[in-house]
């Protein structure tokens, strides 16, 4: 292992442990996709089962332990302890397009990369590898459009993102360090870990070039901020046509009756908004004097 994977790790486990640490604060997860996290933990249940059978190195078994429980984590805390955002259908059909299409396209990936016996090979273990590979480079898709369509705060901040752009640049860094130290190219590692950081450097400079408020160490970021974007304006960018028929993001409370049933015409209402609005009197008619 050389420093730039050292780092790259290092900083992926501090966006972890920074996004915890965020929701604690807040005891909050406003504005946090469940979606993302949930495909988050799903690339790394894919990736690692070669903990069934195969050791590399003591660091190697903790560092994958670690991205599993806290994915696990995150997400439980999420679901069961502090009130999340509700996501919309748009969110969710990017969902099960984004695992459906990495599911179809990863078989022949690698196929073509690798040759086609290592499909089946290790009870397919390269395909289950390449499938997390691909999906963890659109993954945060979905959070892109939670925080374009959310009206609150979010507990997003500058340090979770910069974490996570670190971790991105510096495997860049190493795949150009194995290439001229061991002549070693993974093309499918290449690919779509390209294609993850680009999304997350547009980003980047849509959250950073941003001209909203700034509330509670997160931000509210609209279809405006994201025009200002290459890649995120394009795929998430456009102006919400998706808010009609009560698709609207709403707060939930796990542990809050009424942040967990509130809902009136399909629309999720916030815990302290009225029931309904109150009705005005009809007007007297006059009277003679």
């Amino acid at each position: 292992m050389n420093l730039f994977r050292l780092i790259g790790d290092l900083a992926h486990i501090s966006s972890k442990c920074i996004l915890v640490w965020a929701i604690h604060r807040n005891k909050s997860a406003e504005g946090i996709s469940a979606l993302t996290q949930g495909m988050y933990s799903l690339v790394f249940c894919t990736r690692y089962l070669d903990l069934f059978w195969a050791w590399i190195s003591l660091y190697n078994t903790i560092v994958k332990i670690f991205y599993l429980a806290s994915s696990f984590y995150i997400l439980f805390i999420m679901l069961r302890v502090y009130p999340y955002t509700r996501e919309s259908h748009k969110a969710y059909g990017i969902t099960v397009y984004s695992v459906a299409g990495s599911m179809i396209i990863a078989p022949p990936v690698v196929g073509f990369a690798f040759g086609w016996s290592l499909i089946f090979s290790r009870f397919g273990g390269e395909v289950f590898w390449t499938f997390s590979i691909i999906l963890e480079s659109i993954c945060v898709l979905p959070q892109l459009v939670l925080l374009r369509q959310t009206t609150v705060p979010t507990v997003i901040d500058s340090y979770y993102l910069l974490a996570l752009g670190s971790y991105r640049g510096f495997y860049i860094l190493n795949w150009i360090y194995r290439w001229f130290t061991e002549g070693v190219v993974d093309p499918i590692a290449v690919t779509f870990g390209i294609i993850q950081t680009a999304l997350y450097v547009d980003f980047a400079w849509v959250y950073y070039g941003r001209q909203r408020i700034k509330l509670r160490a997160g931000a509210l970021i609209d279809s405006q901020d994201y025009g200002r974007g290459w890649l995120v304006g394009r795929l998430v960018g456009r102006e919400a046509a998706d808010l009609e028929h009560g698709d609207v993001d709403g707060i939930f409370d796990a542990d809050s009756e009424e942040g967990r049933g509130r809902e009136e015409g399909g629309i999720a209402l916030p815990p302290d908004a009225p029931e309904s609005a109150p009705k005005s009197e009809p007007p007297r008619p006059p009277t003679d004097a």
